[in-house]
């Protein structure tokens, strides 16, 4: 009896730790993105950049993944990819721009 009541205290004890250990990773790790926050982002981005005189948007993709920015596409010249990159990371939420824009070769 005394060994069947330590078997089943132990196992308590267990289940116990392993739930405190989950509620804590739960707390210490962010809640993950969610396709929504990840569209509303992207929306914001967008709209900034295409208040933005004086660049060109018609031609940037813009895809967000966990508050990082990727700027995909052409614009006419090194100044629009540097102004499109410093827009996009003054948008609230977002962590980081990967900025893949390209320079628009002429006849294209």
């Amino acid at each position: 009896m005394k060994t069947l009541i330590v078997v089943m205290a132990l196992s308590t004890l267990a289940l116990f730790d392993s739930s405190v250990a989950m509620a804590q990773a739960s707390m210490a790790s962010p809640a993950p993105t969610t396709h929504a926050q990840n569209r509303k982002l992207s929306k914001a981005v967008r709209q900034a950049l295409d208040k933005t005189k004086g660049l060109v948007s018609a031609n940037i993709a813009i895809v967000v993944k966990a508050g990082t920015v990727a700027l995909v596409g052409s614009v006419p010249d090194q100044k629009q990819i540097d102004l499109a990159g410093a827009v996009a990371q003054k948008v609230p939420n977002v962590k980081s721009v990967d900025n893949r824009l390209e320079v628009d070769e002429e006849g294209n």
